[in-house]
């Protein structure tokens, strides 16, 4: 057993005779193509060298994966090796998280010996926060992106179009801030939310864009926007009603729901606007990935039927439904993207065969699930399935042992072929409207993410985990962070997620009556 409590659980590790010490006075040696890794642990060390004393070195190693990473301590000092920046980052975040543990006398960590030799499960490790319900700011993005990176997670998915607001600045179409990011504050009265009316008007300037991936990328981390399309689009809609199939007055929405306001895919001009649009997004993120969303456009499907330059489009391209419609506009959307070389993802309850292979897969609706395991032989697959990781859930649905113990084999998607690239966590906002209500949302149950998305099956034990968490638990206390001490058995219904959670450590109380209507 390792001595330190290291979430996410390194995957070989073997103790060691010896120690070593860490003081004031350790060097931290790297190479320029490691110093990210250096900075991560010098600021926390606050070194000032002097030679002599030992170090802690990075070195490069050819052939191994690209995050795998290996740390050997010895009397004779700490030696982490990698063959690319990613590997000597996490050697480093592991390494940090045992010096925070180490014993400690006059200001020197004394580090028994040890030896790990670790890679990630899965390349993709995301968790995803929705700012268009609920805007929190950079400074609890930047906060929440430390964590991620302590926990290993490398995508940071930034939900910033929906049907409640456009949080991304837009220079070429200023009315998308000016009437789409704004909303009159009603509908979500009496469960414990803080907004009552008045007006809730938020969006990122470029320029905290920009200083929010660079922070990001500084811990390793990709992020990965989304601007949802063709559905989910009251917002945009708001500001230049004449890309719907039948314009009329639309408004960003405080109500939850599904809604028919979606992009007309007959119209040409439509998708000059996307082009035009995309084109001033894109440069803003460094991340290889763009997430173009799709979900839940059924309703605009049904007046896509009736409108006439939608007709004129299935039948010019020979497309059986408005299904196919959606399939060719996503692939429209796609090739846009190709020329900002960007990657597009998918939610899944859209894609079918009608859609380019180059489109990432996110799944998240079980009801779907043939499907995407039919689709995971020919396009890349994301796994956010609702029952496990929509962290918006109360925890009576989805309890820290729940997400700690999906099974991707269980669930169909550990097959030979299949293009599984990662798991991914969701954090809805329609009921979380503070940071404080945020992290009790968000934790623990993003470590048991964490581990799920680096450490192989058959290295996990739940029980194990919660050893391990109770350090955390002690972090998080000492970082303020109002992580949920909720218990309970897992519900199985996930039409029962919508559920605002407190600020007291405690679920928003329902009345008897919902309560009973639930049950």
């Amino acid at each position: 057993m390792l001595k330190y409590n290291i979430i996410p659980k390194p995957n070989n590790y073997t103790s060691k005779d010896g120690t070593y010490v860490i003081s004031s006075n350790t060097e931290v040696l790297c190479s320029p193509e490691f110093v990210s890794a250096g900075r991560y642990l010098t600021d926390y060390l606050r070194t000032k060298p002097v030679k002599g004393e030992g170090a802690i070195k990075f070195q490069k190693v050819a052939g191994m994966e690209n995050e795998a990473y290996s740390i050997s301590v010895s009397t004779d000092g700490i030696m982490i090796k990698a063959s690319s920046s990613s590997g000597a980052f996490y050697g480093a975040v592991t390494l940090k998280a045992i010096i925070m543990q180490a014993e400690k006398t006059d200001g020197r960590a004394v580090i028994n010996g040890l030896y790990i030799s670790d890679k990630p499960a899965f390349k993709y490790r995301g968790f995803m926060l929705d700012e268009c319900r609920h805007f929190f700011g950079t400074e609890a993005v930047k906060k929440l992106l430390d964590n991620m990176a302590m926990l290993k997670l490398n995508k940071f998915h930034w939900h910033l179009s929906d049907d409640q607001g456009f949080r991304i600045e837009s220079k070429l179409f200023p009315r998308l801030n000016e009437i789409g990011s704004k909303r009159e504050y009603a509908g979500l009265e009496g469960l414990g939310l803080k907004h009552r009316g008045g007006e809730y008007f938020y969006y990122y300037k470029q320029d905290e864009i920009k200083n929010i991936v660079a922070y990001a990328a500084k811990l390793n981390i990709e992020v990965i926007p989304e601007i949802d399309l063709p559905g989910h689009a009251s917002a945009l809609l708001a500001a230049y009603p004449e890309f719907a199939c039948k314009p009329r007055e639309f408004k960003p929405t405080c109500e939850n729901g599904i809604f028919d306001a979606a992009i007309c895919p007959g119209n040409e001009d439509a998708y000059d606007f996307i082009d035009k649009l995309f084109s001033e997004i894109c440069p803003l993120f460094t991340s290889t990935h763009f997430h173009i969303g799709g979900d839940e456009a059924s309703k605009g499907h049904k007046i896509w039927d009736d409108c006439p330059k939608c007709r004129a489009a299935k039948e010019k391209n020979r497309l059986k439904n408005s299904k196919e419609l959606q399939g060719y506009y996503m692939t429209r959307i796609g090739e846009i993207l190709k020329k900002y070389s960007k990657t597009p993802i998918a939610w899944n309850d859209c894609i079918n065969d009608s859609f380019s292979p180059d489109i990432t897969c996110q799944y998240w609706l079980p009801s779907n699930s043939g499907e995407v395991k039919r689709q995971s032989y020919k396009r890349d697959i994301i796994l956010s399935p609702t029952a496990y990781f929509y962290f918006d859930c109360k925890y009576s649905v989805i309890s820290l042992k729940k997400v700690y113990k999906y099974n991707t084999v269980k669930s169909g998607f550990g097959k030979s072929g299949q293009r599984v690239i990662g798991i991914e966590a969701e954090m809805w906002t329609e009921w979380v409207d503070s940071e404080r209500a945020l992290e009790f949302s968000v934790y623990p149950r993003i470590l048991a993410l964490s581990e799920v998305a680096w450490t192989n099956l058959e290295n996990r034990r739940y029980k194990d985990f919660l050893r391990r968490l109770e350090w955390y638990k002690t972090y998080l206390r000492k970082k303020g962070i109002n992580y949920s001490r909720v218990t309970g058995k897992s519900g199985i219904s996930v039409s029962k997620t919508i559920y605002h959670m407190g600020e007291d450590g405690k679920e928003f109380k329902l009345s008897e009556k919902r309560r009973e209507a639930e049950n």
